[in-house]
């Protein structure tokens, strides 16, 4: 993959992606930072080159948009404060999803409070709608999801070559509010590739296209970045080279996910884009109603006679839907 420098994209996002071990890596600024006029805190993560979910774990933030000058963030973690954390977190989970809530402690924050759960920060705030997460009260009862919900952001196809579009579509975000979407090698490193509108129902749709500093061979993770703290990753997206998409749609191997129904000759499959594709098997069983992802070949010639294609699938896995 080619090297190009990070492009961040909101303010004030939280990568939910962060390691316990990235809090103790080091910073260009040093163990601390002190605010001054103009700050921001994407400003510091761009100087520091700290991520923004580090800066938030370390550092009792109320209200990101109004830090005062002259405020010292802390940048650096000591290892026995990360040890410490890695080994009470196994308890903190298990309890809590035995009693299917948590009670807001002393110094937590929503993204806190997530990383010791192992979900995401869009599982917390998806399962507590009411929840303001930049004023969590101490003592407040969480709901705890059963699952991590980041399946409510998908991208279609999972292949591609650079500069093929990929569709793009998450729910459950803010209405009317506006989102980066970029695109890296892992969630916590990506660059920025649009910006977006959310729609008044909490959802965006748009297609963007396989950024030119990738390679073939490049596996991708696409990002929605929000300036409400969350940032949902996408499934991996693998970079093929054009000559390989060029024979994916003449027989060679291509990858979709969408549900399965029954169709009038053959099952069907229809993406989240709303593509009906017939799906086909001498090894594979559909059971309609399923979402599932699915791998395999497209086929020259068929019987199916519905849809935009007909897959012959190779591999399917049941995946969570959208």
């Amino acid at each position: 993959m080619k090297r190009h420098h990070l492009v961040g994209a909101s303010a004030f996002a939280i990568g939910v992606a962060a390691s316990a071990a990235s809090v103790q890596a080091q910073s260009r600024c040093g163990a601390t930072y002190e605010i001054e006029p103009g700050d921001t805190l994407y400003q510091v993560t761009q100087q520091c080159r700290v991520s923004l979910s580090r800066i938030y774990e370390l550092n009792d933030i109320g209200n990101p948009r109004d830090i005062e000058v002259g405020t010292v963030l802390r940048l650096e973690a000591d290892a026995q404060a990360g040890a410490d954390y890695a080994g009470d977190e196994d308890d903190t989970r298990s309890q809590a999803r035995a009693e299917g809530s948590y009670r807001v402690q002393e110094g937590d924050t929503p993204y806190s409070v997530a990383q010791s759960l192992g979900i995401s920060l869009m599982a917390l705030l998806s399962e507590n709608e009411d929840l303001d997460p930049l004023s969590m009260a101490v003592g407040e009862m969480l709901d705890v999801p059963d699952e991590d919900r980041n399946a409510a952001f998908n991208i279609q196809p999972l292949a591609g070559p650079v500069g093929s579009d990929v569709s793009v579509r998450a729910r459950g975000l803010t209405p009317d509010s506006y989102v980066t979407i970029g695109a890296g090698p892992t969630s916590a490193e990506w660059y920025a590739i649009t910006n977006a509108q959310v729609a008044a129902d909490g959802e965006v749709s748009t297609e963007v296209q396989v950024p030119d500093w990738a390679d073939p061979g490049d596996i991708l993770t696409f990002v929605i970045d929000t300036d409400q703290g969350v940032t949902l990753k996408s499934r991996d997206f693998d970079v093929v080279a054009a000559e390989d998409e060029q024979r994916d749609r003449s027989g060679d191997e291509m990858s979709l996910e969408g549900r399965v129904r029954d169709g009038v000759e053959c099952y069907t499959l229809t993406t989240p884009d709303g593509d009906l594709w017939s799906i086909v098997s001498d090894d594979v069983e559909f059971t309609a109603g399923e979402y599932v992802e699915v791998s395999g070949s497209r086929a020259e010639m068929s019987f199916c006679q519905q849809g935009v294609g007909t897959l012959d699938v190779e591999e399917i896995e049941e995946v969570p839907a959208p």
